[in-house]
C-alpha cells in the first residue's frame, strides 16, 4: 500500500479505517483515531504498549488469547510479506467486550532498508466489513443484471441460484422459473458431458474454464454459446458454487465455419493443384533486387522441383549459385515485382535440370507469384522427335548415326557412359558398335553378357537400376571402373521379332527422372533397331559378296593348282620312275648312285609340294577314318615341343570323352603343325604361351558365319581344335589375306602354308575361324564334324618282300608318251609284259584285239576320251575288266568321279618302283576270272 514509512505517516491519520504502526520490538510508533475507537483507549495509553507491559492484546475469533508467535505482525516481520483478511477480536476497554475485527498487516521499509523494520496494521470491525460486502453485492447485482452477457450462478449438480435478466430474456423465462432448475439441461447432449466434466472437476487451484457448447432454445433452435466458468470457494478453500458468464456466438460461429470451409477449399485447391505455386517477396537494396524470399509454396511446388521446406528462406540459400546458372529467372522476377506487369516464359532451369513453363504476376508491390508446370517431358520428346527426323532426312553412314545417337543420349539423359551393342552367339555375347564416354568415343569391344545388367535387359526388354547398380553386379568390371551408380538399358528388336542389339546407359549418380529416361530410350530404340538391322544386313551382304569372291578366287586358284599339280605329277612320275629304274640297274658301287638318289629325293620333295597344291585345291589324297583327336594331339606333343621356339611354353587343355572325328590323321597332323609353328613365329623371341585346346560344343549360325569354309555350314554340334597364342596378333588387312596361296608376312615365303590348311579343312567338310588383334595374340579354331563310327586299332603293316615278280600282260594307258615309256619299263622290271596306249580309244581297241590283258593301268585325265569314259567302254566290253586307276589327283577325287564303278585299285602319281610294286602285288594276288 505504501512505499515508505514517511508516506504512511502522512496519510494514515486521514483514513477512515483503523491503523497503527508498530516497531519490530512490538512497541507502537503511531496510531490513528479510528484504531483508538476500536481499542477503546487514549492515544498516550496505546503508545505505552510493549510486550513486557501489554496495554491490549489480540484474541482469536472465539475469544481466547492469541499466542505471541501467532501474531500476524510477527509473521510479516519474519517473512517480509503482507498478511490480509485475518479475522481476530480485540478487547475494547470502554465497552468491556471483544470487538470482531478483520486485520491486514503490511511490512514497512525505509528507503535504504531491505528488511522491514516496521509493520502497518489496518483493522476494521467485522460489521463494517459485512455492510461493505452487502453494498458490494448490491453493486455487483446491479451490474450483472444490466450487462449484455449472460451471468448465472449454480451449485454442484447444476442447480441455478442466480440468472441475470439478460439470460432470462434470452431463454424467454422469468427468473423465478429458472432458479432451482438444472443449468445443464439447456445444453446439447453431446456437449453437455464435456461441460459437466470440466465444471465439476474445478478446484481451488484450477478455478477457471472456457468452452464453446451448443444449446437448445425454447423455439427449438440449436445455437452456439461461449461460457466462461469459475469456481467460488469459502474460507477453507472448498468450492461452494460456480459462476458463469456467456454469450451467443452462433452468428460468429457460422461465419467462422464458413471462413474455415472457404479456407479449406482454398487450401485444398492450393495444395492439390497440379501446377507449382510460390508466393515470393523481393529483397531490395536501394531499389535494386538482390534476392527473394519464399513466403508460401504448395505441395506441387515441392513435388515438381524436389525442393523441401523452402518457406521463409531465400532463393540463394536454397539453390546457391542459381543467379549465375539461371540469370534470366531473376531478371523476369525483378521486372514483374517492380512493374506489376505479368510475364510468361519457357526456360530450362539448370539448377534443377528441368524445363519449366512459368507465369509470373505481382499481387502487391515488391511481391510476385510464380505459377509453373514442368514441361521437360514435352521438350525432351520434341527434341527426340527432331533428332530422329533429322536422322531420317540425313543420308549418313550408320556409324555416324550411332555416334550421334550416343552423344545425344548422353546429353539428354544426363548419363556418363553410352553403349550401343549388337547381340551375338544366342544373345550370350555382345559386340559394341558405338561407345561414348567422357566426351569422346572409345574402341569397340566384344564382351559376355553374363553377370552384367545388359544380360538382364535382354530378358526384360527394358531394365533400370536407379541407384546401387555397382553393388548389384560386383563382377561387372566396367561398372566398377566407372564407379557406376545408375543403369538404364533397352533391347533393340529386329523385324522378325527377335532381339538383335541393345542400348545401355550408365551414370555416376542416381537416375532422377526414370519415367522420362525410359520413354526417350523407347522412342529411339525403334530407329536404332532399324539402323542396326540394316547394318547387319549390309554386313551380311558384304560378307557373302566377299565370301563369294574369295570362293571364286579359291576355286580358280584351286583349279589352277590342281591342274598344275596333276601335270607336275605326270612329269615327276617320269623323273621318279627313271631314278628308281636307274638305281635298280646300276652297280651299287657306281659314283652315279648318289646322283640318282639326289634326283629321287628332289622328286619326292617336288611331289610333296604337289600334294600341298592338291590339298589347297581340296583334291589331296585323304585316308579318311575315325580318329581320336586327343590321342593324335597327345602323340604330337614331343614333336611340337621340339618344333617351337625354346622361349614358348606349350599348354594342352584337352576335353575328356570326345567323340571321334572322321578325318585323315596325316592331314590333321599337318594342320596342327602349321598352326603351332605359326603361333611360335608370332610370339618370336620375347617368349609366350601357346595353348592347344580340344572340345565338343554347339556352334550357332552367327558364329559359323564368320568362319572360313567351302560352303555354308549349318549350326550344330561339332568337334573343335583351337590353337591360341599371345603373340603379336594381326590387323584386318593381314586377316583378309591369310589364306591366300603363298601369302606370308615373313621376309621369305615357305610354300602354301595356311592355304593348304584351309584346303585340308574344306576337304573334311569343316571350317576355320580366326580371331586376332594387333598386340593381343591370335586364336585359330578348327571346326570338324564328329564321326558315329568307332575307332579301329591300326594293325601293323607287314614288311615288304625283297623281290617280287608278277606275270601276264598289262595295258598301260596314258596320254604322256614318256610316262608310258617309264611305266612300261617299271612294269617289265616287275615281270610283266606291257602294251601301251596313248589314248582311251586306242586302249579300247587294244583290249578288244588282245585277249590276254590281265590288268589295265588307266590314267584318269586324258584328252578326247578321258579315263572315266574309257573305263566305262572297257566295262561294257568286259564287265570283269581289272582296272588300276592312275592319277595326279587323290583317291577321294577318283572315288567321287567313279562312284560305284568297281575299279580294282588306285595309284597316285608320281609313284616310285616300290609303290608300284605294292599295288601290283595286291592286285596280282586276286584271282582273275577268265574272259568268256
Amino acid at each position: 500500500m505504501f512505499d515508505s514509512l514517511e508516506q504512511c505517516r502522512a496519510l494514515f491519520d486521514e483514513l477512515p479505517v483503523g491503523m497503527f504502526i508498530q516497531r519490530s520490538d512490538g512497541t507502537p510508533l503511531a496510531v490513528n483515531a479510528a484504531a483508538l475507537e476500536i481499542f477503546g483507549m487514549e492515544r498516550d495509553l496505546f503508545l505505552q504498549h510493549s510486550p513486557e507491559h501489554p496495554q491490549w492484546h489480540l484474541c482469536t475469533s472465539q475469544g481466547s488469547p492469541l499466542p505471541p508467535d501467532q501474531h500476524p505482525a510477527t509473521a510479516v516481520l519474519r517473512l517480509g510479506k503482507a498478511a490480509r483478511d485475518v479475522n481476530l477480536s480485540i478487547h475494547n476497554r470502554r465497552r468491556g467486550s471483544p470487538v470482531p475485527v478483520c486485520i491486514d498487516v503490511m511490512p514497512l521499509r525505509a528507503q535504504d532498508e531491505t528488511v522491514p523494520s516496521h509493520v502497518c496494521v489496518v483493522l476494521r470491525e467485522t460489521k463494517e466489513a459485512e455492510r461493505a460486502l452487502h453494498e458490494s453485492e448490491s453493486r455487483y447485482r446491479a451490474m450483472v443484471q444490466t450487462q449484455g452477457e449472460f451471468v448465472v450462478r449454480y451449485r454442484r449438480g447444476g442447480m441455478l441460484t442466480f440468472a441475470n435478466d439478460t439470460y432470462c430474456r434470452y431463454l424467454q423465462k422469468e427468473q423465478e422459473e429458472l432458479l432451482g432448475q438444472n443449468f445443464y439441461v439447456f445444453f446439447f447432449l453431446q456437449d453437455r458431458e464435456a461441460l459437466i466434466r470440466g465444471v465439476e472437476t474445478m478446484t481451488e487451484e484450477n478455478q477457471g474454464q472456457s468452452l464453446e457448447v451448443r444449446a437448445w432454445l425454447p423455439d427449438g433452435r440449436l445455437v452456439w454459446q461461449k461460457w466462461n466458468n469459475s469456481a467460488i470457494v469459502d474460507d477453507t478453500g472448498q468450492v461452494v458454487e460456480f459462476q458463469a458468464t456467456g454469450m451467443d456466438i452462433t452468428r460468429s460461429k457460422h461465419a467462422e465455419e464458413s471462413l474455415k470451409k472457404s479456407e479449406e477449399r482454398y487450401r485444398s485447391l492450393f495444395d492439390n493443384m497440379l501446377n507449382g505455386f510460390a508466393y515470393c517477396r523481393m529483397i531490395l537494396d536501394s531499389s535494386r533486387p538482390l534476392d527473394f524470399v519464399f513466403l508460401e509454396v504448395n505441395q506441387s511446388f515441392e513435388r515438381l522441383t524436389g525442393l523441401r521446406a523452402v518457406g521463409g528462406k531465400r532463393m540463394s540459400e536454397i539453390l546457391p549459385g542459381v543467379w549465375e546458372s539461371d540469370p534470366e529467372l531473376l531478371a523476369a522476377f525483378r521486372r514483374v515485382a517492380l512493374s506489376g506487369k505479368p510475364e510468361q516464359m519457357e526456360c530450362y532451369v539448370n539448377a534443377i535440370s528441368e524445363w519449366l513453363s512459368v507465369s509470373v504476376y505481382s499481387p502487391e508491390p515488391g511481391c510476385f507469384v510464380i505459377v509453373f508446370e514442368v514441361i521437360t517431358k514435352r521438350k525432351r520428346t520434341e527434341e527426340c522427335l527432331a533428332f530422329l527426323a533429322q536422322s531420317n532426312a540425313t543420308a549418313t553412314p550408320d556409324e555416324q548415326f550411332f555416334h550421334r545417337l550416343a552423344r545425344y543420349l548422353a546429353g539428354t539423359l544426363d548419363m556418363d557412359f553410352i553403349c550401343i551393342d549388337q547381340l551375338e552367339e544366342g544373345n550370350l555375347w555382345a559386340r559394341t558398335v558405338a561407345v561414348y564416354y567422357n566426351g569422346s568415343f572409345e574402341e569397340n569391344v566384344r564382351y559376355t553378357l553374363k553377370d552384367t545388367p545388359c544380360g538382364e535387359v535382354v530378358g526384360r526388354n527394358i531394365c533400370c537400376y536407379r541407384e546401387g547398380v555397382r553393388q548389384l553386379f560386383p563382377n561387372d568390371q566396367v561398372l566398377q571402373d566407372l564407379n557406376a551408380e545408375s543403369y538404364l538399358g533397352v533391347v533393340l528388336w529386329g523385324s522378325t521379332g527377335v532381339p538383335i542389339g541393345l542400348i545401355a546407359t550408365i551414370g555416376h549418380k542416381p537416375l532422377l527422372n526414370r519415367e522420362l529416361a525410359e520413354e526417350i530410350l523407347q522412342m529411339v530404340s525403334g530407329r536404332a533397331a532399324a539402323e542396326l538391322e540394316r547394318r547387319i544386313h549390309e554386313e551380311e551382304r558384304l560378307r557373302l559378296e566377299q565370301q563369294l569372291l574369295h570362293a571364286q578366287k579359291l576355286e580358280s586358284l584351286g583349279i589352277l593348282a590342281g591342274g598344275i599339280a596333276h601335270d607336275f605329277n605326270n612329269i615327276l612320275t617320269g623323273i621318279l620312275g627313271n631314278s628308281s629304274l636307274g638305281l635298280m640297274r646300276i652297280d651299287p658301287g657306281s659314283p652315279a648312285v648318289e646322283n640318282l638318289q639326289n634326283i629321287e629325293k628332289g622328286a619326292v620333295r617336288a611331289a610333296d609340294l604337289a600334294k600341298q597344291m592338291l590339298a589347297y585345291s581340296g583334291k589331296g589324297m585323304f585316308v579318311v577314318e575315325p580318329v581320336s583327336l586327343n590321342s593324335l594331339l597327345t602323340e604330337m606333343v614331343h614333336l611340337l615341343e621340339v618344333s617351337v621356339s625354346k622361349k614358348c611354353r606349350l599348354v594342352m587343355e584337352l576335353a575328356q570323352e570326345l567323340p571321334p572325328v572322321q578325318a585323315d590323321s596325316t592331314q590333321l597332323r599337318q594342320i596342327v603343325m602349321n598352326l603351332v609353328i605359326n603361333a611360335s613365329e608370332a610370339i618370336g623371341d620375347r617368349g609366350g604361351t601357346i595353348t592347344i585346346r580340344s572340345g565338343f560344343r554347339h556352334f550357332d549360325e552367327q558364329y559359323l558365319k564368320g568362319a572360313w569354309s567351302e560352303k555354308e555350314i549349318k549350326e550344330g554340334d561339332f568337334l573343335f581344335l583351337q590353337v591360341e597364342d599371345d603373340g603379336c596378333g594381326m590387323d584386318d588387312g593381314t586377316l583378309s589375306r591369310i589364306f591366300d596361296p603363298f601369302f606370308t608376312t615373313k621376309f621369305t615365303g615357305r610354300g602354301l602354308g595356311m592355304s593348304a590348311v584351309l584346303g585340308i579343312i574344306r576337304g573334311h567338310r569343316g571350317a576355320i575361324k580366326v580371331e586376332s588383334k594387333p598386340g593381343k595374340g591370335t586364336t585359330f579354331t578348327v571346326i570338324l564334324p564328329a564321326s558315329d563310327l568307332p575307332i579301329q586299332d591300326q594293325a601293323g603293316q607287314p614288311p615288304p618282300e625283297e623281290s617280287w615278280q608278277g606275270s601276264g600282260t598289262v595295258l598301260l594307258v596314258d596320254d604322256e608318251e614318256f610316262i608310258c615309256s617309264v611305266g612300261a619299263s617299271m612294269l617289265e622290271q616287275l615281270g610283266y609284259q606291257v602294251v601301251t596306249a596313248l589314248s582311251g580309244s586306242r586302249a579300247v581297241e587294244l583290249y578288244r584285239e588282245r585277249g590276254d590283258v590281265r590288268f589295265v593301268v588307266l590314267d584318269l585325265t586324258m584328252p578326247q576320251m578321258d579315263g572315266e569314259q574309257t573305263y566305262q567302254e572297257l566295262r561294257r566290253f568286259d564287265p570283269e575288266v581289272k582296272v588300276i586307276i592312275s592319277s595326279g589327283y587323290s583317291e577321294q577325287e577318283v572315288t567321287r568321279k567313279l562312284a560305284g564303278a568297281g575299279y580294282l585299285a588306285f595309284i597316285q602319281k608320281p609313284y616310285s618302283m616300290q609303290a608300284l610294286s605294292e599295288v601290283m602285288k595286291r592286285c596280282d594276288n586276286r584271282r582273275r576270272v577268265p574272259k568268256r
